[in-house]
This record gives C-alpha cells, structure tokens and sequence, in this order.
C-alpha cells in the first residue's frame, strides 16, 4: 500500500442517522443500512440495479415446492476482520441459534418461521422453515442478511461485540462516537477485493440544512437525504455536484380501517383527487414517477400496463354516493413525518389542497417515524399516513406483502379478506407465478382502496465533482462501489 493511499483524507460522508446498535440484529431499521454493509456483509446481495445477486453465498435453490426447504453454498474465501474464516456455522449461528437465544431482538420477528439449519459442510447450509418462506432469499439480502462471527462473539460476549463489532464487510470500524462519526478503514482481506476508497468518515449530522453547509463549505465530501431544490442547488455549484435518484422506494398513504375511511368511497375518492405527476414535478424535478400499484419501476411486480387514474369529478362522484361533498365535507385526520423523507410534509399539504377541492377536510398532524411504528402495531394511528416505504430488496413480499397482510408485525391496514390472496404467495416457489400472483394482488387492494401508492421514493446526494459515486436503485450509498 502506497504512502499517498495512507496520507489522503478520510473521505467526509456527512449522514442523516447513526446506527441504533453495533449489534444489526437488534433493531430493523432500514436508514442505516449505508453504515452496517460496509461493516457486515449480508448473506446475499443486491446489486445497483435492484437485482437479487451472489455475495457470501454463491447459489441457493428451494428442495421441496412448498417453500420450506432451502439449500445454500457459501463461499470458502470470506474472513471476519479478526481474521477468522466464515463458514457455515457462522451462517447458523447468526440466523438461528442468537435469535433463540435473545428473544429482545427484533431480526428474530423476520426469522420466526426457521425452525433449525443443518450444516453438513462448512460451505453448504439447509434452512428447515415450519411454515412457508419464499422470502428468505430477499430476507438473506436485506434486513435479515447480516452475517455475524460465532467465535468472536462468543469470545467477547454481546457487550463486548458492540463495543468491538467485527464484520466480514469492506470496511472495518476503527474509531466509533456515537452520534457523531463512525470512522473506517478498508478491509484487505474482503473477498470482493480492498475498496478503492480506503479510508471513509460517516459524520452523523441530523440536520438536513446543517448537512448541506458542511458539504458547501468543504468539510464534507459527501452529503445525503438533502432536499431536491437544495441538491439541484449544489450541483451548479463549482466544485460540486448533486444526483437525484429514483429508488425502489415508494411514497404512500398508508390507509386504516377505522373511522371515515372505513367508507370505500372515501378511500377512492381520496386516490383519485391525487395528482400525482404534479407532486413530482412541484417537488421532486419530476425525478420519481407516480405509482399506480405498490411496487416501483425497476422491481420485479412493476405493473406498467395498469393505471389508476387522476379523476376528481369520479372522486366527487363516490364522496357524493356517501353524502359528501365540498359543502359538507368528510372529515378525517391526516399525518405525515416532517423531513424525514424529501418533500414529506410539502406534498401531505398539496394533497389536502387536492382534497378540499372535491369535499375532503382532512386535519394534518406531524407524526414521529417511532410514534407511527408504535400505534400502527397496537392499530391505534387516528386517520391515514404520508409515508416512504422503504424496500430496498424490491420484493412485493417485502412491502404490500408486509403492510398490507393482516398476520404480520408491520401491518397498517388490516382487513381479512386479504389473506386469501397473499397466504397462497407466501408458498409460491414458482417465481414468475408468485410475481404474477402479486400483480394481481396489487390491483386488487388499490381498487379497494386498501393502501394508496403515490410515487417512487427518491435518493439525493450532493458531492466533491471528482468523487465517482455509483447510486443504487435502493437509494444506500455504499462507498466500497466508489472511486475517489
């Protein structure tokens, strides 16, 4: 390694979240997801593109046709940081023997239905699931993909592991103050190959606008999660330059099945006053497109050959068969997060304007990401929620299969009927069937009125001029695939 390598700065990345633990088994959080895969590799991956793809395993083949028996090889050249060589035990160990050993963590809600993994080589491992999983491969590369060292760990215990993480990732962590920087140093042994970024700095800085300044003023090389009037902004500016990107992602309004909008006229009304493609020009430089059905261009159950239309005389038309009407107006509570998401709260206002047109007074109230998470498990949300869904996997499975499906922890809008369509789906092994089976469904709930898909999600980011970054359909900003 060249004395320049060790002498160049630290590339600045200043970031909107820190991570919640050391430890990713204990939270599932999608927002530092960026921070935890350049410490740990996930099982598989995906790739820029959005495409499910190889990583620490090499294949994985479903034995049996109903989704219950998955087989898997493991490369033998991935190493931990401490240099201890991964195998099949590590795979169990992290999946299945921590997650029975500490109910408290929340990975253990995605891997409920594993019921035990046999490792007959250190290269080849068998998941067993009691109930149906055709997921797991989407799981494996996403929030329940993180692959942790069962001798390290044992050694030095789950306090001395945060402490102390150790990864097989890009990236090892060398320095870590909370809430402020979260400092590495490029792994020589990773199996990809050393990052030609070498050395990275996440500076945690909340504040959007704060973020913004320490990229203008040179402090930061890197800065993401800025708003897009602000990321155009930047990029004329000399030196810099600013990506908007288009993501996997997707803006909704997550709708309950309490109040006004227990009404099916209601709900449709309320999806066709939208316009979107005004959204996205007003707010977003036209970057995302609008949705009609949940799943966003570029993943599997992308729908193109549907449409759900922007018609506010048929959405005074239902409000009306209701006793609606801009006279006398249905009223209903709205939240949405406040710069949390670009645009949040900019596009929850416009679209209470679109609403009062047809006779829609909708209240709109701030909500916090954790005051939502809370009340939409103990179904106690006041009215219908601006939200991002956040998919990096791209799954159907992952997003309506997951807000949508009354069984399941993450579950807004509960009703029964939906069972019938996604229980078959949870079985199907047959992929083109099963992302055929979810088309069907997506149009199913929106013409019910069960969920209202508004646009793709969008990435920005705003950087040095001679940084190549490489932006993901997922929207994560992963270092290792950049060149400075």
């Amino acid at each position: 390694m060249s004395t320049t390598a060790h002498a160049a700065a630290p590339l600045a990345i200043a970031f909107p979240v820190d991570v919640p633990s050391w430890d990713p088994l204990v939270r599932v959080a999608p927002n530092p997801i960026s921070i935890y895969r350049c410490v740990f590799d996930t099982a598989l991956d995906i790739d820029a593109k959005g495409a499910l793809s190889p990583a620490i395993l090499t294949a994985w083949r479903w034995k049996d046709t109903a989704g219950t028996v998955l087989e898997l090889d493991l490369r033998d050249d991935v190493y931990f940081h401490n240099g201890d060589k991964a195998s099949s035990d590590d795979f169990k160990f992290t999946y299945f023997d921590r997650l029975h050993a500490d109910k408290t963590l929340q990975v253990g809600g995605i891997w409920w239905a594993l019921d035990r993994i046999e490792t007959p080589t250190p290269t080849r491992a068998v998941m067993h699931f009691k109930a149906p999983m055709v997921s797991a491969p989407a799981y494996l590369a996403y929030l329940g993909g993180y692959l942790l060292p069962r001798k390290y760990f044992e050694k030095v215990g789950k306090e001395g592991f945060i402490a102390k993480p150790v990864g097989s990732g890009p990236y090892r962590l060398t320095d870590y103050q909370a809430d402020s920087r979260v400092t590495l140093t490029a792994f020589d042994k990773h199996w990809r190959g050393t990052a030609k970024v070498r050395d990275v700095v996440f500076q945690v800085v909340k504040d959007a606008t704060a973020r913004i300044a320490a990229v203008q003023a040179g402090q930061s090389s890197f800065a993401s999660g800025l708003p897009v009037k602000q990321t155009a902004r930047l990029g004329g500016t000399q030196g810099l330059a600013g990506t908007i990107t288009a993501t996997s992602d997707t803006y909704l309004i997550h709708m309950i099945n309490a109040g006004p909008t227990a009404d099916k006229n209601v709900r449709l009304a309320m999806h066709h006053a939208i316009d979107k493609q005004a959204l996205a020009r007003a707010f977003f430089n036209n970057v995302p497109k609008p949705q009609s059905t949940p799943a966003a261009p570029g993943t599997p159950a992308y729908d193109p050959d549907y449409t759900f239309a922007y018609d506010p005389a048929l959405s005074t038309k239902l409000l009306a068969a209701s006793g609606f009407s801009p006279a006398k107006p249905v009223k209903l509570p709205f939240l949405a997060t406040n710069g949390v998401y670009p645009g949040d709260l900019d596009m929850a206002r416009a679209i209470v304007q679109m609403w009062k047109q047809v006779g829609i007074d909708a209240q709109l109230t701030i909500i916090e990401p954790a005051q939502f998470f809370t009340q939409a498990a103990n179904g106690t949300l006041a009215g219908p929620v601006l939200w991002m869904w956040q998919n990096g996997s791209g799954d159907p499975e992952l997003s309506a299969g997951s807000y949508l499906n009354p069984k399941g922890s993450f579950a807004v809008w509960r009703s029964p009927d939906i069972s019938a369509y996604l229980d078959p789906l949870t079985a199907q092994t047959d992929e083109a069937k099963r992302i055929a089976g979810y088309k069907a469904f997506h149009r199913w709930a929106i013409e019910h009125g069960y969920a209202l898909p508004l646009l793709q999600g969008i990435a920005t980011a705003a950087y040095k001029h001679d940084l190549a970054y490489t932006p993901f359909l997922s929207g994560w900003m992963l270092p290792s695939y950049w060149s400075a």
